[in-house]
Protein backbone atom coordinates (compact mmCIF):
# COMPACT_ATOMS: atom_id res chain seq x y z
CA UNK A 1 0.00 0.00 0.00
CA UNK A 2 2.96 2.21 0.62
CA UNK A 3 4.61 1.25 -2.41
CA UNK A 4 1.48 2.43 -4.42
CA UNK A 5 0.92 5.69 -2.43
CA UNK A 6 4.61 6.09 -3.16
CA UNK A 7 4.30 5.84 -6.89
CA UNK A 8 1.11 7.81 -7.30
CA UNK A 9 2.45 10.37 -5.67
CA UNK A 10 5.59 10.67 -8.13
CA UNK A 11 3.63 10.60 -10.81
CA UNK A 12 1.51 13.07 -9.88
CA UNK A 13 4.54 15.41 -8.85
CA UNK A 14 5.86 14.22 -12.88
CA UNK A 15 2.42 15.17 -14.39
CA UNK A 16 2.35 19.02 -12.26
CA UNK A 17 5.79 19.19 -13.61
CA UNK A 18 5.26 18.20 -17.34
CA UNK A 19 1.73 20.65 -17.33
CA UNK A 20 4.18 23.57 -16.23
CA UNK A 21 6.53 22.94 -18.28
CA UNK A 22 4.33 22.43 -21.33
CA UNK A 23 2.19 25.72 -20.22
CA UNK A 24 5.50 27.85 -19.71
CA UNK A 25 6.45 27.20 -23.74
CA UNK A 26 3.00 27.48 -24.70
CA UNK A 27 1.60 30.19 -22.87
CA UNK A 28 1.40 32.97 -25.63
CA UNK A 29 -1.00 30.67 -26.77
CA UNK A 30 -2.70 30.03 -24.29
CA UNK A 31 -3.21 33.80 -23.11
CA UNK A 32 -6.43 34.61 -25.51
CA UNK A 33 -8.08 31.19 -24.40
CA UNK A 34 -7.17 32.09 -20.84
CA UNK A 35 -9.45 35.78 -21.42
CA UNK A 36 -12.21 34.57 -22.31
CA UNK A 37 -12.58 32.28 -19.72
CA UNK A 38 -11.85 35.02 -17.37
CA UNK A 39 -14.14 37.33 -18.81
CA UNK A 40 -16.67 34.56 -19.05
CA UNK A 41 -16.37 33.72 -15.16
CA UNK A 42 -16.77 37.86 -14.41
CA UNK A 43 -19.83 37.82 -16.09
CA UNK A 44 -21.15 34.16 -15.15
CA UNK A 45 -22.90 35.84 -11.47
CA UNK A 46 -24.95 37.96 -14.07
CA UNK A 47 -26.10 35.10 -16.60
CA UNK A 48 -26.88 32.40 -13.31
CA UNK A 49 -29.35 35.57 -11.98
CA UNK A 50 -31.01 35.60 -15.39
CA UNK A 51 -31.44 32.08 -15.90
CA UNK A 52 -32.58 31.31 -12.83
CA UNK A 53 -35.37 33.71 -13.42
CA UNK A 54 -36.52 31.45 -15.72
CA UNK A 55 -35.04 32.74 -18.93
CA UNK A 56 -32.54 30.15 -21.24
CA UNK A 57 -29.05 30.36 -20.43
CA UNK A 58 -28.16 30.67 -24.61
CA UNK A 59 -30.45 33.43 -25.28
CA UNK A 60 -29.37 35.26 -22.08
CA UNK A 61 -25.94 34.81 -23.22
CA UNK A 62 -26.67 36.11 -26.45
CA UNK A 63 -28.45 39.09 -25.27
CA UNK A 64 -25.67 40.08 -22.92
CA UNK A 65 -23.09 39.47 -26.01
CA UNK A 66 -25.11 42.09 -27.97
CA UNK A 67 -25.48 44.77 -25.24
CA UNK A 68 -21.60 44.16 -24.07
CA UNK A 69 -20.86 44.50 -27.61
CA UNK A 70 -23.34 48.04 -27.95
CA UNK A 71 -21.69 49.29 -24.97
CA UNK A 72 -17.99 48.40 -26.32
CA UNK A 73 -18.73 50.23 -29.64
CA UNK A 74 -20.38 53.05 -28.01
CA UNK A 75 -17.41 53.48 -25.71
CA UNK A 76 -14.68 53.31 -28.13
CA UNK A 77 -16.34 55.99 -30.48
CA UNK A 78 -16.19 58.06 -27.56
CA UNK A 79 -12.68 57.74 -26.47
CA UNK A 80 -10.87 56.15 -29.54
CA UNK A 81 -10.97 59.87 -31.68
CA UNK A 82 -9.31 60.99 -28.69
CA UNK A 83 -6.68 58.66 -27.77
CA UNK A 84 -5.87 58.81 -31.60
CA UNK A 85 -5.25 62.53 -31.89
CA UNK A 86 -3.32 62.45 -28.24
CA UNK A 87 -1.16 59.55 -29.67
CA UNK A 88 -0.73 61.46 -33.25
CA UNK A 89 0.27 64.60 -31.24
CA UNK A 90 2.34 63.17 -28.82
CA UNK A 91 4.72 61.18 -31.91
CA UNK A 92 4.37 64.79 -33.46
CA UNK A 93 6.07 66.29 -30.27
CA UNK A 94 8.49 63.08 -29.38
CA UNK A 95 11.89 65.06 -30.82
CA UNK A 96 10.78 67.95 -28.87
CA UNK A 97 10.42 65.59 -26.21
CA UNK A 98 13.52 64.24 -26.16
CA UNK A 99 15.61 66.83 -26.85
CA UNK A 100 14.33 68.48 -23.57
CA UNK A 101 15.11 65.45 -22.05
CA UNK A 102 18.65 64.91 -22.51
CA UNK A 103 19.48 68.88 -22.43
CA UNK A 104 17.75 68.84 -18.59
CA UNK A 105 19.97 64.66 -18.14
CA UNK A 106 23.13 66.95 -19.34
CA UNK A 107 22.57 69.44 -17.05
CA UNK A 108 21.93 67.50 -14.35
CA UNK A 109 25.47 65.75 -14.89
CA UNK A 110 26.56 68.96 -14.72
CA UNK A 111 25.11 69.96 -11.53
CA UNK A 112 25.94 66.52 -10.19
CA UNK A 113 29.76 66.98 -11.53
CA UNK A 114 29.90 70.26 -9.74
CA UNK A 115 28.92 68.85 -6.57
CA UNK A 116 31.13 65.75 -6.53
CA UNK A 117 34.15 67.10 -8.59
CA UNK A 118 36.29 68.17 -5.37
CA UNK A 119 36.03 64.64 -3.70
CA UNK A 120 36.01 62.50 -6.33
CA UNK A 121 38.46 64.57 -8.48
CA UNK A 122 39.71 62.50 -11.98
CA UNK A 123 37.33 59.52 -10.71
CA UNK A 124 34.30 61.68 -10.75
CA UNK A 125 33.98 61.25 -14.56
CA UNK A 126 32.00 58.05 -14.35
CA UNK A 127 29.27 59.32 -12.09
CA UNK A 128 26.56 60.20 -14.16
CA UNK A 129 22.63 59.80 -15.36
CA UNK A 130 23.45 56.87 -17.91
CA UNK A 131 20.47 57.75 -20.24
CA UNK A 132 19.82 59.28 -23.39
CA UNK A 133 16.64 59.55 -25.01
CA UNK A 134 17.25 59.94 -28.72
CA UNK A 135 19.65 56.80 -28.38
CA UNK A 136 16.87 55.04 -26.56
CA UNK A 137 14.25 56.02 -29.30
CA UNK A 138 16.62 55.07 -32.04
CA UNK A 139 17.05 51.72 -30.42
CA UNK A 140 13.20 50.94 -30.76
CA UNK A 141 13.33 51.94 -34.32
CA UNK A 142 14.77 48.58 -35.51
CA UNK A 143 12.32 46.32 -33.27
CA UNK A 144 9.31 48.11 -34.98
CA UNK A 145 8.49 45.62 -37.57
CA UNK A 146 8.48 43.17 -34.65
CA UNK A 147 6.10 45.21 -33.18
CA UNK A 148 3.46 45.42 -35.63
CA UNK A 149 3.63 41.92 -36.48
CA UNK A 150 3.07 41.28 -32.80
CA UNK A 151 -0.08 43.61 -32.45
CA UNK A 152 -1.26 41.97 -35.93
CA UNK A 153 -0.92 38.80 -34.04
CA UNK A 154 -2.86 39.73 -31.51
CA UNK A 155 -5.77 41.27 -33.49
CA UNK A 156 -6.33 37.30 -33.54
CA UNK A 157 -7.74 37.45 -30.00
CA UNK A 158 -10.52 39.53 -31.43
CA UNK A 159 -11.92 36.79 -33.14
CA UNK A 160 -10.61 34.06 -30.48
CA UNK A 161 -11.82 36.05 -26.70
CA UNK A 162 -15.61 36.29 -27.90
CA UNK A 163 -15.81 32.79 -29.17
CA UNK A 164 -14.04 31.13 -25.81
CA UNK A 165 -16.46 33.19 -23.45
CA UNK A 166 -19.64 32.82 -25.24
CA UNK A 167 -18.89 28.70 -25.44
CA UNK A 168 -17.75 29.07 -21.43
CA UNK A 169 -20.69 30.86 -20.39
CA UNK A 170 -23.09 28.34 -22.44
CA UNK A 171 -21.51 25.17 -21.50
CA UNK A 172 -19.56 26.50 -18.51
CA UNK A 173 -21.91 24.11 -16.07
CA UNK A 174 -21.45 21.10 -18.23
CA UNK A 175 -17.63 21.54 -17.88
CA UNK A 176 -17.32 21.89 -14.64
CA UNK A 177 -19.52 18.63 -14.28
CA UNK A 178 -17.09 16.94 -16.20
CA UNK A 179 -14.48 17.70 -13.40
CA UNK A 180 -16.04 16.66 -10.77
CA UNK A 181 -17.23 13.19 -12.12
CA UNK A 182 -13.61 12.83 -13.53
CA UNK A 183 -12.10 13.48 -9.53
CA UNK A 184 -11.84 10.44 -7.12
CA UNK A 185 -14.71 10.51 -4.48
CA UNK A 186 -12.41 10.80 -2.02
CA UNK A 187 -11.19 14.51 -3.30
CA UNK A 188 -14.67 15.74 -4.68
CA UNK A 189 -15.38 17.28 -1.27
CA UNK A 190 -11.65 18.79 -1.15
CA UNK A 191 -12.16 20.10 -5.07
CA UNK A 192 -15.93 21.74 -4.18
CA UNK A 193 -14.05 23.75 -1.05
CA UNK A 194 -11.29 24.76 -3.31
CA UNK A 195 -13.45 26.15 -5.84
CA UNK A 196 -16.01 27.85 -3.60
CA UNK A 197 -12.98 29.22 -1.69
CA UNK A 198 -11.29 30.52 -4.81
CA UNK A 199 -14.00 32.39 -6.20
CA UNK A 200 -15.00 33.98 -3.27
CA UNK A 201 -11.15 35.32 -3.03
CA UNK A 202 -10.27 35.73 -6.54
CA UNK A 203 -14.01 36.78 -8.02
CA UNK A 204 -14.19 39.07 -5.59
CA UNK A 205 -10.57 40.86 -6.15
CA UNK A 206 -10.83 40.60 -9.82
CA UNK A 207 -14.49 41.95 -10.25
CA UNK A 208 -13.50 44.73 -7.51
CA UNK A 209 -10.08 45.68 -9.17
CA UNK A 210 -12.23 46.02 -12.64
CA UNK A 211 -13.88 48.81 -10.85
CA UNK A 212 -11.45 50.29 -9.17
CA UNK A 213 -8.80 50.82 -12.13
CA UNK A 214 -12.08 52.35 -14.00
CA UNK A 215 -12.97 54.54 -11.25
CA UNK A 216 -8.73 55.32 -11.27
CA UNK A 217 -8.56 56.16 -14.59
CA UNK A 218 -11.76 58.37 -14.83
CA UNK A 219 -10.40 60.23 -11.86
CA UNK A 220 -7.13 61.19 -13.42
CA UNK A 221 -8.46 61.81 -16.78
CA UNK A 222 -10.89 64.67 -15.06
CA UNK A 223 -8.16 66.46 -12.52
CA UNK A 224 -5.51 66.15 -15.41
CA UNK A 225 -8.35 67.79 -18.13
CA UNK A 226 -9.04 69.89 -15.25
CA UNK A 227 -5.89 71.64 -15.14
CA UNK A 228 -5.22 71.73 -19.02
CA UNK A 229 -2.75 69.16 -19.47
CA UNK A 230 -2.21 67.71 -23.24
CA UNK A 231 -3.13 64.05 -23.37
CA UNK A 232 -5.48 63.78 -20.29
CA UNK A 233 -7.39 60.97 -22.15
CA UNK A 234 -4.45 59.02 -22.83
CA UNK A 235 -2.42 59.27 -19.48
CA UNK A 236 -5.70 58.66 -17.86
CA UNK A 237 -6.52 55.64 -19.77
CA UNK A 238 -2.30 54.61 -19.30
CA UNK A 239 -2.52 54.74 -15.35
CA UNK A 240 -6.11 53.40 -15.57
CA UNK A 241 -4.78 50.00 -17.06
CA UNK A 242 -1.31 50.24 -15.33
CA UNK A 243 -3.63 49.86 -12.29
CA UNK A 244 -4.30 46.16 -12.48
CA UNK A 245 -0.47 46.16 -11.54
CA UNK A 246 -0.03 46.97 -7.62
CA UNK A 247 1.95 50.05 -6.76
CA UNK A 248 2.42 50.79 -11.13
CA UNK A 249 -0.11 53.43 -11.26
CA UNK A 250 1.09 56.38 -9.52
CA UNK A 251 4.72 55.66 -10.55
CA UNK A 252 4.08 55.23 -14.04
CA UNK A 253 1.28 57.68 -15.04
CA UNK A 254 2.72 60.39 -12.02
CA UNK A 255 5.44 59.72 -13.98
CA UNK A 256 4.11 60.34 -17.40
CA UNK A 257 1.99 62.95 -16.51
CA UNK A 258 4.88 65.51 -14.24
CA UNK A 259 6.59 64.84 -17.99
CA UNK A 260 4.42 65.80 -19.90
CA UNK A 261 3.24 68.51 -17.98
CA UNK A 262 7.23 69.44 -17.45
CA UNK A 263 7.45 70.12 -21.36
CA UNK A 264 3.93 71.71 -21.53
CA UNK A 265 3.93 74.53 -19.09
CA UNK A 266 7.55 74.49 -17.35
CA UNK A 267 6.41 75.89 -14.43
CA UNK A 268 7.13 73.86 -11.17
CA UNK A 269 3.28 75.12 -10.00
CA UNK A 270 1.86 72.54 -12.46
CA UNK A 271 4.19 69.90 -11.13
CA UNK A 272 3.26 70.36 -7.84
CA UNK A 273 -0.54 70.29 -9.04
CA UNK A 274 0.29 66.92 -10.71
CA UNK A 275 1.66 65.41 -7.77
CA UNK A 276 -1.29 66.37 -5.34
CA UNK A 277 -3.75 65.21 -7.94
CA UNK A 278 -2.01 61.75 -7.99
CA UNK A 279 -1.43 61.95 -4.46
CA UNK A 280 -5.57 62.60 -3.49
CA UNK A 281 -6.46 59.87 -6.44
CA UNK A 282 -4.17 57.64 -4.44
CA UNK A 283 -5.68 58.36 -0.92
CA UNK A 284 -9.42 57.98 -2.27
CA UNK A 285 -8.36 54.80 -3.87
CA UNK A 286 -6.61 53.00 -0.52
CA UNK A 287 -8.95 54.44 2.20
CA UNK A 288 -12.66 54.77 -0.32
CA UNK A 289 -12.24 52.54 -3.21
CA UNK A 290 -9.86 49.80 -2.07
CA UNK A 291 -11.96 48.75 1.36
CA UNK A 292 -15.53 49.46 -0.27
CA UNK A 293 -14.96 48.45 -3.69
CA UNK A 294 -12.23 45.80 -3.47
CA UNK A 295 -12.45 44.47 -0.17
CA UNK A 296 -9.62 42.61 1.57
CA UNK A 297 -10.59 38.94 0.12
CA UNK A 298 -6.72 38.70 -0.87
CA UNK A 299 -5.05 38.82 2.22
CA UNK A 300 -1.72 38.55 0.58
CA UNK A 301 1.39 40.09 2.56
CA UNK A 302 3.25 43.17 0.67
CA UNK A 303 6.37 41.23 0.32
CA UNK A 304 4.94 38.29 -1.13
CA UNK A 305 3.41 40.82 -3.97
CA UNK A 306 6.48 42.05 -4.56
CA UNK A 307 8.08 38.77 -5.15
CA UNK A 308 4.95 38.04 -7.36
CA UNK A 309 5.22 40.98 -9.13
CA UNK A 310 9.23 40.62 -9.97
CA UNK A 311 8.80 36.32 -10.30
CA UNK A 312 5.55 37.42 -13.17
CA UNK A 313 7.78 39.93 -14.66
CA UNK A 314 10.86 37.36 -15.42
CA UNK A 315 8.60 34.50 -16.54
CA UNK A 316 6.13 36.03 -18.87
CA UNK A 317 7.08 40.32 -19.09
CA UNK A 318 4.04 42.37 -19.09
CA UNK A 319 1.71 39.94 -19.15
CA UNK A 320 2.81 37.89 -15.99
CA UNK A 321 3.33 41.24 -14.47
CA UNK A 322 -0.86 41.52 -15.25
CA UNK A 323 -1.49 38.10 -13.91
CA UNK A 324 1.27 37.77 -10.91
CA UNK A 325 -1.27 38.76 -8.47
CA UNK A 326 -3.88 36.02 -9.36
CA UNK A 327 -1.82 33.85 -9.81
CA UNK A 328 -0.29 34.32 -6.64
CA UNK A 329 -3.54 33.67 -5.21
CA UNK A 330 -4.75 30.55 -6.59
CA UNK A 331 -1.54 29.24 -5.29
CA UNK A 332 -2.66 30.57 -1.82
CA UNK A 333 -5.70 28.80 -1.74
CA UNK A 334 -4.88 25.76 -3.54
CA UNK A 335 -1.77 25.40 -0.53
CA UNK A 336 -4.69 26.59 1.69
CA UNK A 337 -6.87 23.74 1.62
CA UNK A 338 -4.49 21.19 0.55
CA UNK A 339 -2.60 22.09 4.19
CA UNK A 340 -6.54 21.82 5.80
CA UNK A 341 -7.30 18.40 4.24
CA UNK A 342 -3.98 17.01 5.41
CA UNK A 343 -4.42 18.49 9.08
CA UNK A 344 -7.78 16.79 9.16
CA UNK A 345 -6.61 13.88 8.06
CA UNK A 346 -4.13 13.56 10.70
CA UNK A 347 -6.38 14.58 13.08
CA UNK A 348 -9.03 11.47 11.85
CA UNK A 349 -5.97 9.20 12.36
CA UNK A 350 -5.06 10.34 15.65
CA UNK A 351 -8.66 9.91 16.99
CA UNK A 352 -9.21 6.99 14.92
CA UNK A 353 -5.87 5.28 16.90
CA UNK A 354 -7.23 6.32 20.55
CA UNK A 355 -10.63 5.43 20.15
Amino acid sequence: MTEIKFWRGFFSILLVISLLFFIFHVWAVILPFAFGIIIAYLVNPLVDNLAAMGLKRSRVVLILYLILLGAGIMLAMTLIPSLIKEANAAVKELPAYTTAIDDLITKANGEIQKFIKPIFKSKSDVIAIPFAAQKFIDSLIPQLPQKILGVAHAGLWIIIIPFVSFFALSHGKSWIDIIFDSTPSEYVENLLGFMAELNATLGGYVRGLIIESLCVGLLTIAGLWAMGIKGAVLLGVITGLVNFVPFMAPLLGGGLALLTAYFQFKSFSVLVGIALLFIGVRLFDDFVLIPFVVGSSVHLHPVIMVFAILAGVEVAGFIGLVFAIPVAVVIKVFLSVALRHRKERLMFRHEHVYS
